[in-house]
């Protein structure tokens, strides 16, 4: 049985899909292609032209060209400052030395 269903509405449809990216619910390939199309009919149905909605890590957005996105946040670790910033930094070490 499917955690979703084409009668609910956007909003419901994120929280679904939300669940399925923290790892909360478990959905098939098939299911998750499924949910994303469901997501994109809904959008272009309710939301107007430049208008998001945001559940906790997934954004769904319908562009002022009519195009429909959906965003799911990523949970990187903290990068490694670049080499350009490391010089820096070495730079003001030694000036200040």
């Amino acid at each position: 049985m499917t955690a979703f269903a084409p009668d609910m509405s956007a909003r419901q449809l994120l929280k679904v899909a939300n669940d399925h990216h923290t790892g909360v619910l478990a959905l098939t390939d098939g299911e998750r292609c499924d949910l994303i199309e469901l997501l994109k009919e809904k959008a272009r149905d309710e939301l107007e032209f430049g208008e998001e909605v945001l559940f906790e890590k997934v954004r769904l957005v319908r562009r002022v060209t009519g195009a429909v996105s959906i965003f799911f946040e990523k949970d990187e670790p903290p990068k490694a400052p670049k080499a350009k910033a490391k010089a820096e930094v070495k730079e003001e070490a030694k000036e200040e030395a």
